[in-house]
C-alpha cells in the first residue's frame, strides 16, 4: 500500500474517531440539559416507592408535589410523590419515561396517568422526524426492540421510516440536535430581538399555547369518531399497564382537567360519553381505575392561564382534591375483604 493510500486510511480512521469522540462528549453534555432527562432526574430523587405521575403538559402544570403529598398525608396516606409528567410527550414517550423509572430501579407503589378523551386509543405511527423537541426523549429512552412497536410491520413493511428510527436514536447527535437548535434559537432571537418580548409560558410562547386548544380539540374529536365506538388502546398504553401490574402497582387513569368549553364540546358530547364508559370498562377488567377529575372543584376556566395549562393557585388546588380523592381510593384498596 503505497503512503498516499495509507494516509488516506489513517485519516479516515482519525475522522471517524474524531466523530465519535465530539458524539460521546456531546452526548454527555446533552444528556445532562435536555428537559425530559432533567424530570426522570428529579422523579428519580424523589424516592423509590412513590406515587408515579405520568402525562404530558398538562399534567407536568397541574401536578403540585408538596400539595399532592401534604392531602395524602392528612387524609391517612403517608408516600413521596415522583412527578414524571413531560410536556408533548404523548403516551409513547411516557411508556418509555415510565420503564426507564423502572429500569433505574424504581418500584411505585402508584402510577397516576393524565390522559384526556382519545389520547390511550390507537393512533398512527409517527415519522422519525416528528420526534423533535420533548419528543426526542422517545429517542434518548428508546430501545432498539421499540421499533417494531412504532412499526408492527418492520421490516417488511415500514422499511424507511424503520430504519431511519433506528438511525436516529444511534448517536447523541441525531437525538438531541433539536433541542440544541431550538435552545441556539432562542438565544439569537434574544441578541437581535428589536421588539419587546412576546409573552411566554414554561411550555412556550402564549399564543402557540393557546392555539393548542383547538389541536387538542381537534386530535380528541377525531380519535373518537374514527371508529365509531370500536376502540382499540395503544400499545404503548398496554405497556404502561403491564410495566405497572409487574411490579404489583395500581394503576390509575386520570381525566386532567380542562376548561369548561373543553369539557362541553369533547367530554360531554356523545362520542365522549360512549369512550369513557368503554374505556372504564376496559380498565375495571384488568384491576385498573378511572378517576374524572376533567372539572375539579375549586378550579375555574380563569385557572387555565393560556387556555390550557393550569396556573399556580389552580395546580394546588387540583393536586389538592387529587390528593383526597386519591388517598381515598388508596385506603379502600389496602382495607382487606372479608372471606
Amino acid at each position: 500500500m503505497g503512503n498516499s493510500s495509507q494516509f488516506l486510511v489513517f485519516s479516515a480512521a482519525l475522522t471517524l474517531a474524531g466523530l465519535g469522540a465530539g458524539d460521546v462528549l456531546y452526548g454527555r453534555y446533552a444528556e445532562n440539559h435536555f428537559v425530559p432527562n432533567m424530570t426522570l432526574q428529579r422523579a428519580e430523587a424523589a424516592g423509590s416507592a412513590c406515587l408515579v405521575t405520568l402525562g404530558d403538559s398538562r399534567m407536568a402544570a397541574g401536578i403540585d408535589s408538596p400539595a399532592l403529598r401534604d392531602a395524602l398525608r392528612a387524609h391517612g396516606v403517608e408516600t413521596c410523590v415522583a412527578p414524571l409528567a413531560v410536556g408533548a410527550l404523548p403516551i409513547s414517550g411516557q411508556a418509555m419515561a415510565m420503564r426507564r423509572l423502572l429500569r433505574d430501579g424504581h418500584t411505585p407503589q402508584w402510577v397516576v396517568l393524565g390522559a384526556s378523551a382519545g389520547s390511550l386509543l390507537d393512533e398512527d405511527s409517527p415519522d422519525p422526524s416528528a420526534l423533535v423537541g420533548n419528543r426526542a426523549a422517545e429517542l434518548a429512552w428508546s430501545e432498539p426492540s421499540d421499533v417494531y412497536r412504532y412499526y408492527p410491520g418492520f421490516p417488511f413493511a415500514d422499511l424507511d421510516r424503520g430504519v431511519r428510527f433506528s438511525f436516529a436514536r444511534s448517536n447523541a447527535l441525531s437525538i438531541y440536535a433539536s433541542a440544541t437548535w431550538i435552545k441556539a434559537q432562542g438565544l439569537q432571537d434574544r441578541l437581535v430581538r428589536s421588539q419587546p418580548a412576546a409573552p411566554r409560558t414554561r411550555f412556550g410562547a402564549l399564543s402557540d399555547m393557546q392555539a393548542l386548544f383547538g389541536v387538542f380539540r381537534g386530535a380528541a374529536l377525531a380519535a373518537l369518531s374514527r371508529s365509531n365506538g370500536d376502540y382499540t388502546l395503544n400499545r404503548w398504553f398496554e405497556l404502561v399497564r403491564r410495566l405497572t401490574h409487574e411490579r404489583g402497582a395500581q394503576l390509575v387513569v386520570l381525566e386532567v382537567p380542562m376548561t369548561s368549553r373543553y369539557r362541553d364540546e369533547v367530554l360531554d358530547s356523545a362520542a365522549g360519553k360512549r369512550y369513557r364508559d368503554w374505556l372504564v370498562n376496559q380498565l375495571a377488567a384488568s384491576g385498573d381505575l378511572f378517576l374524572d377529575l376533567s372539572a375539579p372543584q375549586s378550579v375555574q376556566d380563569q385557572n387555565f392561564s393560556d387556555g390550557i395549562h393550569l396556573d399556580e393557585a389552580g395546580a394546588k388546588a387540583f393536586s389538592d382534591e387529587l390528593g383526597v380523592k386519591l388517598a381515598a381510593l388508596i385506603l379502600q384498596r389496602s382495607v382487606p375483604h372479608a372471606p
